[in-house]
C-alpha cells in the first residue's frame, strides 16, 4: 500500500517527467525495492553534466504542485559525494509527512547506478517471506533505534534472519560498513 501511494506522489508531482529534460531519472531505495516502510521516496538522475539550474527548474516546478511544503538543495560537488541534492517535503491526503530525496549525479560519478543495481538485485530475489520478514524487521527495529535497510536485507537475504534478536546478534558479528555499502545478492 505504501509503494503504490509513493508511485502516486510522484507521479502527481511529475517528477521523472520533469527531470527527464535533464538526465536519466531512476527510482532506488524501498520504493523501487517494493519495502517501504517509512514514508521516504528516493531516485537518482543520471546525466553528463549536472547543473545547479537544472534542479532548480525541475524543483521549482514540482513545488507548486498540491502537496508540497518545502524544498531543500544541497550543492555536494565538491565534495565525495559530487552531487547534487535535492529533497521535496510533501503531505499526502491523509496528513502524512512523505520525504523525496534526489541525487542528481554525472554518469562519470564512480557510485553512478550503485543504488539502482542494488534494487534490482533485491528485487529479483525477494520471495514472500523475505519481504514479509525485512519489513517487519524494519518496523521492529525502527522503534528501538533503527538500522539501515541494506542492512536489514543483506541479513536476511545472505544471512537468513528472521528475528530482532537475530538480526542484532548477526549485525555484532557482521559490523554494517558506515559509508557506501557494495553488497549485492
Amino acid at each position: 500500500m505504501r509503494r503504490q501511494k509513493a508511485l502516486e506522489i510522484l507521479e502527481s508531482l511529475g517528477l521523472f517527467g520533469l527531470w527527464r529534460k535533464f538526465g536519466e531519472p531512476v527510482l532506488v531505495g524501498a520504493v523501487a525495492q517494493g519495502l517501504v516502510q517509512t514514508l521516504d521516496i528516493d531516485m537518482e538522475v543520471y546525466s553528463g553534466n549536472p547543473e545547479i539550474w537544472q534542479g532548480f527548474e525541475v524543483m521549482g516546478q514540482a513545488a507548486s504542485r498540491p502537496g508540497v511544503t518545502g524544498a531543500q538543495f544541497v550543492n555536494a560537488l565538491d565534495t565525495q559525494d559530487r552531487g547534487l541534492y535535492w529533497a521535496l517535503s510533501f503531505r499526502d491526503a491523509l496528513g502524512e509527512n512523505w520525504k523525496i530525496d534526489c541525487w542528481h549525479v554525472g554518469h562519470d560519478h564512480p557510485d553512478a547506478h550503485q543504488a539502482e543495481r542494488f534494487a534490482k538485485a533485491v528485487a529479483r530475489v525477494l520471495t514472500d517471506e523475505s519481504r514479509r520478514t525485512i519489513l517487519k524487521l524494519k518496523s521492529e527495529l525502527r522503534a528501538t533505534g533503527g538500522a539501515r535497510g541494506i542492512d536489514i536485507c543483506r541479513a536476511v537475504i545472505q544471512g537468513g534472519i528472521r528475528d530482532a534478536d537475530g538480526y542484532r546478534q548477526w549485525a555484532s558479528a557482521n559490523p554494517p560498513d558506515p559509508g557506501m555499502v557494495y553488497w549485492r545478492p
